[in-house]
């Protein structure tokens, strides 16, 4: 009968190492699907990001770098009091809703020498996607 317990005990440490083998495994798995959809996240952002801030770059080259009227090309723009033009985009990187926090600030804010920068904040973090200098060319005209 000793010998009968020898080999269920040995069975029973098998099944244990077994068992433990599979759940570290899985850890690791979790954690890797978890680290490539925060990469999927953080590409989608700045790829939207870079878009938003080219739309507005090219809203603002169209207007010869006046803020108020880039709000009619870009939806949901508004110009605030301190001359900075913001726009905000909800989490599928459609403009937000007046009266809600929006996931991500697009911001302009341009100078008199014709000197603008574009910036594109994730809220949740504040981080910075997208910083884009830029300078409007107001081209010389003959009346």
């Amino acid at each position: 009968m000793n010998r009968k317990n020898s080999r269920s005990a040995l069975f029973l440490m098998e099944l244990i190492l077994a068992i433990l083998f599979f759940a570290a495994a899985s850890a690791v798995c979790v954690q890797l699907f978890v680290r490539a959809h925060l990469i999927s996240r953080d590409t989608r952002d700045l790829n939207q990001a870079m878009a938003s801030a080219q739309s507005a770059a090219a809203a603002l080259q169209a207007e010869e770098g006046d803020l108020s009227a880039c709000c009619d090309l870009l939806e949901g723009a508004v110009v605030r009091e301190n001359g900075i033009l913001v726009l905000g985009y909800d989490d599928n990187w459609q403009p937000a809703d007046d009266g809600a926090k929006p996931d991500y600030l697009l911001q302009i804010t341009a100078e008199e020498s014709g000197e603008a920068q574009i910036t594109v904040t994730r809220q949740q973090d504040a981080e910075v996607l997208i910083l884009l200098p830029l300078y409007c060319h107001t081209p010389l005209t003959l009346d």
